[in-house]
């Protein structure tokens, strides 16, 4: 499971058993104290510290994430105007490849950090960076010694040195300074992403300017790399402690231990999701792949940005509750499974009912196609920002096995789907596949929930089933075109 971690605020709280915490304050935040009184358990207008904690880190981790999309989109964007779908196409295979060895070697340190009991102890901090960085090394000579037989294997000689170029960014940010995990361990969201915002700007203006002079796919992959290097200088000179090398060996022993849950998660994580772009890369000619990233691309930045709220701020908060009283741990889940099911509706309806007016607007006539993938992907995309609480709940009890047996059936339906699709249908019945097949999985999350919160287990089936029966409504207005 990959955690983007940014941000700092000033505070830091110490949580108490009686205290309840609102992690979904943030959508609520422009309406002010009087709307904080409506929300149930928010009975007073004065907000307690953990209030304005999970309010404070929630609103700093979109504008940063969503600030940070904003400009990625923004430069894909123009981009567009310029380049040639084929580009997107090629960059999209270079980045699906380094992120299937992130992920297919992801230990979750960040998430280990947030919520282990040591994780304010330097020596296990100090730890963990090393055994980051030694990933992040063993990742950039794996990408350089794949990347040729990836691109001989799709008939794409472009992608091999797109692919190690682009594989620097990982060496890089394999170095980042262990400050980030400490700061959102306490929900400090502020200079974190600030920094994040800083090294987007940075990748952006590179990108920019390598396109001018040379419109090639080079300014994506270029411009990911200066971001990297912008991001992990700055994050050593975040944070109050001082971080060095220090090896723990118990430390070093249960980050390992718990990664190992990680890692299965994470791999079956990426086959489920990640990989399918190398599966309709396969299929597919280069230039509808990139018109397939682009849609990619806009669906999966409200999910993603949201994910970042549950990363960042629901997921220590949950966990740190967990540890302290299960029943506030209740509370607080059924509140912020409330607003994710409202979020999820929100965007399953817009890119259903708009999705092709959407690529009109931002996109010229070439990337028309893009417009009925985004109505599927964008549904996905929803499914996905609905799930998100759920799995940190599971993740926050330590509990990785309900997550990977999610991920692992949603890869087999999704491979079984593809091939039936794209054997005997074509591209369009293949994307409405890709977005049904995490429908179902979903059920194999639900034990999980009644192990750790059986109060929540009756809302939690409500929600999904509302999120099903208005989507089902919203594509009754809107149909994607078969």
């Amino acid at each position: 499971m990959k955690v983007l971690l940014s941000g700092r605020s000033e505070e830091t709280v110490t949580l108490e058993p009686d205290v309840t915490l609102e992690p979904e304050s943030s959508w609520l935040l422009r309406r002010g104290v009087d709307v904080l009184r409506l929300v149930p358990g928010m009975g007073s207008t004065s907000l307690s510290s953990p209030v304005r904690l999970a309010l404070r880190g929630s609103t700093w981790t979109l504008v940063g994430y969503g600030g940070s999309q904003l400009l990625r989109f923004a430069a894909q964007i123009a981009l567009a105007h310029v380049l040639a779908p084929t580009a997107f196409g090629a960059v999209a295979l270079a980045i699906v490849f380094l992120s299937g060895l992130e992920l297919l070697s992801d230990l979750g340190i960040g998430m280990d950090v947030i919520q282990h009991p040591r994780g304010d102890d330097p020596a296990f901090v100090n730890t963990a960076f090393i055994i980051q960085a030694v990933r992040g090394s063993i990742l950039f000579v794996i990408a350089a010694l794949l990347a040729h037989p990836f691109a001989i294997f799709y008939r794409m000689p472009q992608v091999e040195f797109l692919a190690i170029v682009a594989a620097l960014s990982i060496l890089i940010r394999g170095f980042a300074s262990g400050s980030i995990w400490t700061l959102t361990r306490h929900v400090k969201i502020r200079e974190l992403t600030l920094l994040t915002i800083t090294g987007e700007v940075v990748g952006l203006a590179v990108s920019l300017i390598w396109v001018y002079v040379s419109p090639t796919a080079w300014a994506l992959v270029i411009g990911r790399v200066a971001s990297s290097i912008i991001y992990t200088s700055g994050s050593h000179f975040l944070g109050e402690g001082k971080f060095g090398l220090q090896w723990d060996r118990v430390a070093a022993k249960e980050i390992l231990a718990f990664g190992a849950g990680i890692f299965l998660s994470s791999a079956t994580y990426f086959m489920s999701g990640e990989a399918e772009r190398l599966i309709v890369g396969k299929c597919i000619t280069i230039a509808e792949l990139g018109c397939f990233s682009l849609a990619l691309t806009m669906a999966s930045a409200p999910a993603q940005a949201l994910s970042q709220v549950v990363g960042q701020v629901f997921y220590p908060i949950i966990s740190r509750s967990a540890r302290e009283s299960p029943e506030i741990a209740t509370r607080h889940f059924v509140k912020a499974r409330t607003v994710f099911l409202l979020i999820s509706i929100a965007l399953t309806v817009l890119f259903i009912v708009g999705g092709p007016m959407i690529v009109s607007i931002l996109l010229p006539p070439k990337y028309e196609m893009t417009g009925w993938m985004l109505q599927w992907l964008g549904f996905r995309a929803a499914q996905q920002v609905f799930v998100a609480p759920t799995t940190s709940l599971l993740f926050a009890h330590g509990n990785t096995k309900y997550a990977a047996t999610y991920n692992i059936m949603r890869f087999i339906l999704m491979t079984i789907g593809l091939w039936v699709a794209f054997s005997r249908f074509g591209i369009h019945l293949a994307l409405a596949m890709l977005a049904l097949s995490s429908v179902l999985p979903y059920v194999f999350l639900i034990p999980g929930v009644l192990r750790y919160q059986p109060r929540a287990a009756r809302a939690e089936l409500l929600s999904f089933a509302s999120f099903l029966a208005i989507s089902a409504l919203a594509a009754c207005v809107r149909l994607p075109h078969f």
